[in-house]
């Protein structure tokens, strides 16, 4: 379980260090997140079978959503331990230009 929050906290960092992904997602029907004692990482599913990443996409993004997705798999894969990665590209956030 420890080990599950440790591999999630480095998921997250990972997976925000990526230009274009504003943030996690929280899940769409069911909370997405990896729960520990008295914590939890939102926006990543640790399971045995695979890791999820939920991520919310600026707008406009720096490429298109399935390459940033796949951006993102490729970075979190070396942080799952050889579990399959997927990405939910879960919702996407409009980024305030000041010029306009």
């Amino acid at each position: 379980m420890a080990d599950d929050l440790q591999m999630a906290r480095a998921v997250q960092d990972a997976a925000l260090a990526i230009e274009g992904v504003a943030s996690l997602g929280t899940g769409r029907w069911a909370e997405a997140a990896t729960y520990g004692a008295g914590e939890k990482v939102t926006g990543v599913v640790i399971s045995h079978d695979e890791v999820r990443v939920h991520i919310v996409a600026n707008y406009p993004p720096p490429e298109p959503l399935q390459a940033l997705a796949e951006r993102v798999r490729e970075r979190v894969a070396s942080r799952v331990g050889g579990r399959p990665a997927m990405v939910v590209v879960e919702d996407i956030e409009v980024v305030r230009d000041e010029n306009l």
